[in-house]
């Protein structure tokens, strides 16, 4: 090796050490189920007035929903249930109801379903639930030409520390 081309070669190893760890932090970073960011957060900013119009046609159906979730089992499937109720507070049957959950401490996986009627006005749906704590449940129903759209917060258990799910309203 020619004199004088150690310090070049160092500056060169240095410098491809530096970016490979570099790599490596970006994918450890990037991996992390318990970062999220919300998915299309532009195009929901770009389209903010339709949420408020949505956000008012809830105020104006004057619906609500209970969202219940059964005890967390060892089959590896956990039963979610939601109660619709209309401006009268009476079952809302005959709706279209579309669930996403997303437990709190790793609110990158999100689970989706659409959830079937089991009695008039209340809609379940098997998901696979294995964390227990809080978690965030957004329920989008429709019922012929309306639209209700909103979230609550559910807390999950192990059937070995309680025997029912917790209901939220």
């Amino acid at each position: 090796m020619k004199s004088g081309m150690q310090w070049p070669i160092g500056v060169a190893a240095i410098l491809a050490c530096t970016v490979a760890a570099n790599i490596v932090v970006m994918r450890i970073a990037n991996d992390d189920p318990s970062f999220a960011v919300e998915p299309d957060y532009y195009r929901k900013a770009v389209h903010f007035d339709s949420t408020m119009a949505q956000e008012r046609q809830n105020l104006s159906l004057g619906w609500g929903f209970d969202a219940a979730m059964d005890s967390i089992g060892t089959s590896g499937q956990t039963r979610l249930s939601v109660r619709l109720r209309d401006a009268s507070q009476y079952p809302l049957p005959g709706a279209r109801v579309a669930v996403m959950a997303r437990f709190n401490a790793r609110a990158n996986d999100t689970l989706t379903a659409v959830m079937k009627e089991e009695a008039p006005g209340t809609y379940v749906t098997t998901l696979p639930i294995t964390h227990a704590g809080q978690w965030e449940v957004r329920v989008d129903a429709t019922h012929g030409s309306q639209r209700f759209s909103t979230s609550a917060r559910v807390t999950a258990v192990h059937a070995t520390t309680a025997s029912a799910g917790t209901s939220v309203r």
